[in-house]
């Protein structure tokens, strides 16, 4: 069974996990060009961004920062503050994978990589003005480099709920998307376009820290798949790796023990901001997909 992020808060707080929306499926924005001739961007919601600009916030920020695309990885930091920060704190690629991005643009496996990369904390939940105002700007920016598809990385529980948001207003406007999950659970509630679901840890949705050819192979794989999603059927489709060669999940102790361990008290500050300045979306969501539209 995938890793179940829900059983863990109940397990910690002794309450329910109660921001559950389940979408209706998406419409998908059809794929403009075969993935060898696309212009692809790259979205995190990790908080990568250049140490020189201003910090972004802990949460409920809807701002984002541009990465450009010759950034090395080591100089990124990591804004997010969530205990699973710190496979990405090691290697900013399992998160925002700038560099193996550019190196599938030199094997040919696509055709461009954006020279800019869009990045926010994705402990979010002012969804309408996310939809409002942060998405036509991200829009704007992905469109003015010719951009076919966005690659999106979402990192922590909220993560997967904002980041689903964007990909689905971003599909809304035509702009195709590809998201990787690594909480099943957030995936099938979210329904975000082009789902690919990777069993990894929370923090890791582009693979393993220091395993380069691992996050290539990851990647191939997720853009390989975007063109066999069927417009009238929604799925996400898994990705085939492991966290460890031997098949063994050790890793759901670990990020258990992140949470237990300082991680969850970072949750409920969080959860506390949220109710007073975000938004809830159950019992809305077919209202929220048509505002997605506008």
């Amino acid at each position: 069974m995938p890793y179940s992020y829900s059983r863990l808060f109940t397990e910690l707080t002794g309450r329910e996990f109660e921001n559950r929306p389940v979408f209706d499926p998406p419409v998908l924005a059809p794929l403009r060009k075969p993935i060898a001739e696309s212009t692809i961007g790259l979205f995190g919601s990790c908080g990568a961004q250049l140490p020189e600009d201003p910090p972004l916030g802990e949460t409920e920020d809807i701002s984002f920062r541009l990465v450009p695309s010759d950034t090395p990885a080591s100089k990124l930091v990591i804004s997010h503050q969530t205990r699973v920060r710190k496979w990405a704190v090691e290697d900013p690629n399992v998160a925002f994978p700038l560099e193996r991005l550019k190196e599938l643009e030199a094997e040919g496996i696509i055709g461009r990589f954006a020279h800019t990369s869009v990045s926010m904390v994705g402990s979010i939940q002012r969804f309408t003005e996310l939809v409002g105002q942060t998405v036509p700007a991200i829009k704007q920016i992905y469109d003015a480099q010719g951009v076919d598809l966005v690659m999106l990385f979402p990192f922590c529980p909220a993560c997967h709920r904002a980041t689903a948001v964007i990909a689905r207003a971003l599909e809304a406007r035509g702009l195709p998307t590809l998201t990787i999950n690594v909480l099943w659970e957030s995936g099938q509630e979210m329904k975000p376009p082009r789902a690919c679901f990777l069993d990894f840890p929370l923090g890791c949705p582009a693979g393993k820290p220091g395993e380069a050819a691992q996050q290539r192979d990851i990647l191939r794989a997720a853009l390989q798949l975007a063109p066999t999603f069927d417009p009238a059927r929604w799925e996400m489709k898994t990705l085939p790796f492991q966290w460890s060669a031997d098949g063994s999940r050790a890793w759901e102790n670990e990020v258990d023990e992140l949470y237990r361990n300082g991680g969850m008290s970072i949750v409920l500050q969080h959860i506390q901001a949220h109710k007073a300045e975000g938004e809830s979306l159950v019992g809305r969501e077919r209202e929220f997909a048509i505002r997605c539209n506008c």
